[in-house]
């Protein structure tokens, strides 16, 4: 068997590391069974509670040159790596077939211009003529229905006016035929009751009061045939009232129809002569020579925003196709990062909240916003995310590409009471508490109020004020054995 051999120095670094370890056990068993408090002394502290996220950094703003045509390069203007202002050129592209087609077409237009003067002339004579006619009263078929329309009016005003007095007289009852059949049917009624009386009193036969009952009878009969013709004449008006307005409908209708077909005629005319005029004015051929003038700046490509030329797809002679890569500008003014936000923080963070940006490489801090957050997490890993941007005015150190961490104050106490995290004790209640010396020096709870806590410190906002002092038990640490069993 191979004997274990031991150096000095490793012997050294053995006893060591036994004699740390019969310290720390001395330790335990002192804090479990003794009264091993240190004191420390409240005190005044800035604390700032905070999210943080890391990213890294990009330009914010990058704008990509595409060509609207397919066409020959003329010229290009700056190299990869120039800064550029808005509007800045940044290539030409040959516009030669396009500044032919111009000339060709503003020649066309106006050959064609000095035909279409005669096709105007005659519409608006046409046109003239008509309005003339219309306003002379020289229409005949809408005179026609005129003259018939005014004629209906009448009949049927006078139908209304028959019927009305028919009607009146007969509810009134002065109908002279019913008028008279109810004088006659009231003497005859009188004669009767008188002849009633005496035949009562044995003056008359029972054939003479016969006769004066056949009497009232037919004067009843003449009053009631008398009502009935009277109410017939009355229908009978109301019927050819009913047929003069018909006949009115009729004419009103026709008149109608007759204005309709004259408005639609003139409508007509002055539509042929808009027609005419829209042909004669060419509008068609300035559109297009107003295109092709346009598109002239499809042949001039210039940078939509200021920055710097970080790519340059082409060169002097090159064929660049339609939509075919020209350069990239990019905006160096402002930056931005790129962030995860855990589901649990997301309630903490909304769009505008300022943030603080710690490039790690240049050890400097920027003032940032939240730009934008995502409107649906993200899930890896069973863990729930929201993609946020962070945004922030840059200088001539910054650089993409460098990491970031982005910090997000939730609160902040300046100058107040604190203690460390580890000092504070709680009670079942969850209630918060530290030992001091009460009176003869026996360690005493006393109950504390928490505030703002940054994970280490934490803010005393009632029951110790700055200087106050505690007593705490320090832990014992085994961090640095594996250390010294490593040497």
């Amino acid at each position: 068997m191979k004997k274990l051999k031991l150096t000095k120095k490793k012997l050294i670094a053995l006893v060591a590391v036994i004699l740390i370890l019969v310290l720390i056990i001395t330790m335990a068993v002192s804090a479990g069974g003794g009264s091993s408090y240190q004191e420390m002394a409240v005190s005044e502290r800035d604390i700032v509670s905070y999210l943080e996220f890391s990213g890294n950094i990009e330009a914010s703003e990058t704008s990509t040159l595409y060509s609207k045509v397919g066409a020959q390069v003329v010229e290009v203007k700056v190299e990869e790596g120039d800064q550029v202002e808005a509007g800045d050129v940044i290539a030409v592209l040959d516009s030669d077939d396009v500044e032919y087609n111009i000339a060709l077409q503003e020649e066309n237009l106006k050959q064609s211009e000095l035909t279409d003067s005669y096709n105007i002339k005659d519409s608006q004579t046409s046109l003239d003529q008509l309005n003339e006619q219309l306003s002379q009263g020289l229409n005949s078929t809408l005179n026609a229905s005129q003259t018939t329309l005014l004629q209906a009016q009448e009949s049927y005003q006078s139908a209304v006016e028959s019927y009305n007095k028919a009607k009146a007289e007969l509810e009134a009852g002065t109908t002279d035929s019913v008028v008279t059949a109810r004088q006659n049917l009231s003497s005859a009624q009188a004669s009767y009751d008188s002849a009633v009386a005496q035949h009562d009193a044995m003056m008359i036969t029972d054939e003479a009061l016969a006769t004066y009952a056949v009497t009232l009878s037919n004067a009843q009969e003449t009053y009631d045939n008398a009502v009935e013709v009277a109410e017939q004449e009355v229908q009978d008006y109301y019927d050819a009232m009913v047929t003069a307005e018909e006949t009115l409908a009729d004419a009103e209708r026709d008149y109608q129809t007759a204005e309709l077909s004259v408005d639609q005629n003139v409508e007509n005319t002055e539509d042929s002569l808009e027609r005419t005029q829209a042909l004669a004015s060419q509008e068609s051929t300035r559109m297009e020579i107003e295109h092709l003038k346009e598109s002239l700046e499809d042949y001039t490509i210039a940078a939509p925003i200021s920055g710097y030329v970080t790519s340059l797809s082409v060169d002097a002679g090159d064929f660049v196709t339609s939509a075919g890569q020209v350069a990239v500008v990019t905006s160096f003014d402002t930056m931005q990062a790129s962030v995860k936000i855990n589901e649990y923080d997301v309630a903490q963070v909304k769009e505008g909240d300022s943030v603080q940006v710690h490039v790690n490489a240049l050890n400097k801090d920027y003032e940032g916003t939240i730009a934008s957050i995502a409107k649906e997490a993200t899930v890896e890993n069973d863990v729930s995310y929201l993609d946020a941007v962070v945004e922030f005015a840059a200088d001539d150190e910054i650089r993409g590409g460098l990491s970031a961490e982005i910090r997000l104050i939730k609160e902040q106490a300046t100058g107040v009471p604190a203690l460390p995290e580890n000092v504070i004790s709680y009670d079942t209640d969850n209630t918060a508490y530290v030992y001091i010396r009460g009176e003869g020096g026996k360690e005493t709870k006393q109950q504390v109020t928490l505030g703002v806590s940054d994970g280490t410190w934490v803010e005393i906002t009632d029951g110790l004020s700055v200087g106050d002092t505690i007593l705490y038990q320090p832990q014992p640490s085994y961090a640095a054995m594996p250390a010294m069993a490593a040497q």
